[in-house]
């Protein structure tokens, strides 16, 4: 092969790998935190770095990382609370701030927000977060769910939620706490 090819051929090989290399990382799976808070959709959130103390800035709740939308409303996880403040993540980065509670907001935890809502589970995940269980707990089944695959929740017990079809008892958030599944909007 003469020079100037070689040259080149190893230029595109060097290119290509670099590009693998630096090629983005996926978005990681967002943090359950203890509860959701649902805001409507137009509402504006005013952060702040500590409750009521210096102020981060505003953010209209549309540009909120949110776990679900349902028609005119945002459904957000709340990672701490201190008294009527809130702190939730804002942007993709994870960077988080505290926010006022609104009377227009729900805040309410995983076991009151979960059940008979149809969830997605996240793909990518270790093969025991999809193996069904018969009681909340780490003794496994033998039916697996498929990664996508979209189950409708009927009770949660802990990081446990019973899946009605197939019925089991499957992980809605890792060790980590981090979700394993994605929330959807109600049928209407």
């Amino acid at each position: 092969m003469p020079s100037s090819r070689r040259t080149l051929f190893f230029t595109l090989i060097l290119l290509l790998s670099c590009t693998v290399a630096f090629a983005a990382p996926p978005k990681p799976r967002p943090y359950s935190g203890f509860g959701v808070v649902v805001l409507g959709r137009g509402d504006l959130l005013v952060l702040y770095a500590e409750p009521g103390v210096q102020r981060v800035g505003e953010l209209s709740a549309e540009r909120i990382p949110a776990l679900a939308a349902e028609g005119g409303e945002v459904a957000v996880a709340a990672d701490a609370r201190k008294g009527e403040w809130v702190r939730l993540a804002y942007d993709e980065a994870g960077r988080e701030g505290w926010v006022e509670l609104k009377r227009s907001w729900e805040l309410c935890s995983w076991e009151e927000y979960l059940p008979g809502r149809s969830v997605r589970l996240y793909g990518g995940l270790k093969r025991g977060l999809y193996l069904l269980s018969p009681t909340p707990g780490e003794g496994k089944g033998s039916v697996s769910l498929v990664p996508g695959q979209t189950v409708r929740v009927a009770e949660v017990a802990g990081e446990w939620a019973r899946s009605e079809r197939p019925s089991g008892w499957f992980r809605w958030r890792d060790g980590d706490r981090r979700l394993t599944i994605v929330p959807l909007p109600p049928l209407r």
